[in-house]
């Protein structure tokens, strides 16, 4: 399992619902009569992270059910209806508790949604960086934040001051997301769910720390 300390930390403190959880073997015979080709991408997220419940402390409107396929439908062998979205082919993988929004996996080990053109906006490069993104969203789940999720004005500009002021966090940085790490501040430029442009968002141990922060972006006409 390629994830970090922190966050394989993270999954053992989380529950499983063995209804979604299955042997590898039987996966894998189940795909094969299923004709699901490649298979690696949904075998591997079946095995390591389908049942469980992501969570975030002090943050219940924000858990994720991860769900692939269920015991039930590997054993009665059930007709797998896999989707294709542009040059992907698609499987549903969970469910958010809020955000209405349906979640993908893709045959590429993607996590996404889909756009307006019902192509894959991809949120994430694996569904490993989203476990790294609750683990460390559960780490400081104490602090706070500046509520809103902001447009962002000048890409370039944000990411040439962020990345020398801060200490981008790798673990759960891919071309689709980048979290950094300054002190008392961490933020990210994520993908928003229902269109394949970036957003900026911050936290912090204090308020003020963050919204001072924010308005120096809008000063700066970084952010919107």
């Amino acid at each position: 399992m390629n994830i970090s300390e922190r966050a394989q930390k993270y999954l053992k403190t989380l529950k499983r619902d063995s209804n979604f959880v299955s042997h590898e073997k039987e996966t894998e015979e189940y795909l094969s009569k299923q004709n699901i080709e490649p298979l690696d991408e949904f075998l591997k997220f079946q095995m390591q992270y389908s049942g469980y419940e992501l969570t975030i402390n002090n943050d219940s409107g924000n858990s994720f059910s991860a769900s692939l396929f269920s015991k039930n439908q590997i054993q009665k062998n059930l007709k797998l209806e896999i989707e294709k979205a542009g040059d992907r082919f698609i499987e549903i993988c969970g469910d958010h508790k809020t955000a209405q929004f349906t979640f993908y996996l893709t045959d590429k080990g993607e996590f996404c949604t889909l756009d307006d053109d019902d192509l894959p906006n991809i949120l994430h490069s694996s569904f490993d960086k989203l476990i790294e993104e609750y683990a460390l969203r559960n780490e400081i789940s104490e602090w706070t934040s500046n509520p809103y999720y902001h447009e962002i004005k000048n890409t370039d500009k944000l990411e040439s001051l962020m990345n020398n002021e801060f200490e981008i966090i790798e673990e759960c940085s891919d071309k689709y997301s980048t979290w950094w790490r300054k002190d008392n501040l961490v933020a990210v430029k994520g993908v928003w769910m229902d269109r394949p442009e970036f957003y900026f968002h911050i936290y912090g141990e204090n308020k003020d720390g963050c919204d001072k922060f924010i308005e120096q972006l809008k000063d700066d006409d970084i952010l919107k």
